[in-house]
C-alpha cells in the first residue's frame, strides 16, 4: 500500500475523495478564521459562526472516523 493511499483507505476513502474532503475542511477553516478575525474587532458580527463551523467539522470528522475504526 502506498504512503499516499494508506491513510485515505483507513478512513474509507480513495486518494481523491480524501483530497476533496480535506479541501472542504480547509475552505471551512479559512472562512472560520476570517469570521473570527472580524469578530475580534467587531464582537457583534459573526457571534456564533466560528464555533458553529468548528462544531460542524468536529462532527463530520468524528462521524467519519467512528465508521471506520
Amino acid at each position: 500500500m502506498s504512503i499516499f493511499t494508506k491513510h485515505p483507505n483507513e478512513v474509507g476513502l480513495n486518494y481523491f475523495q480524501h483530497m476533496f474532503f480535506a479541501f472542504s475542511v480547509v475552505g471551512k477553516l479559512i472562512y472560520a478564521g476570517f469570521a473570527c478575525t472580524i469578530h475580534a474587532f467587531f464582537p457583534f458580527f459573526f457571534t456564533n459562526t466560528t464555533s458553529g463551523i468548528v462544531a460542524e467539522l468536529h462532527g463530520r470528522i468524528i462521524h467519519r472516523k467512528s465508521h471506520h475504526e
